[in-house]
């Protein structure tokens, strides 16, 4: 392949992926906005939660369709960074849920938990691709 097509393809994959994850940032936005209405009514609740779901699913979409086009080795660190990031996302969750059952901490918004999850798994492809191309 030559390099200006590696170039494009490189930035068509960058496109994709930072574009699905604002796409996502901004459906995230708007389905907490509509949901913070005192006095919305149940059709526009469930409107704001098929508006979240749906830029979810895309921003997933988006990133296998990366993932997939990818060669193996990097197939390989996005599986075992996923590997990581659910282990401990488990784990966060587990422990969580002990600490409030304890009485240590009242409650763990999920808004929360999955922010973790998320940068964790960030974390976790960070840390794959530079333990496995050192």
């Amino acid at each position: 392949m030559p390099q200006a097509e590696k170039n494009a393809y490189g930035f068509r994959s960058l496109v994709l992926m930072y574009g699905g994850l604002i796409l996502l940032g901004a459906t995230y936005a708007i389905a907490s906005t509509m949901l913070n209405q005192s006095r919305a009514s149940v059709g526009f609740r469930a409107a704001a939660v098929i508006v979240g779901v749906i830029g979810f699913v895309l921003w997933q979409l988006a990133t296998a369709k990366v993932i997939l086009t990818r060669d193996e080795f990097t197939r390989r660190i996005h599986l075992i960074a996923l590997a990581l990031a659910f282990a401990v996302a488990v784990l966060c969750i587990f422990t969580g849920d002990l600490l409030q059952r304890a009485g240590f901490v009242h409650s763990i918004p999920l808004t929360t938990i999955w922010l973790v999850v998320f940068a964790i798994w960030c974390f976790a492809l960070i840390g794959a691709g530079w333990y496995y191309r050192r």
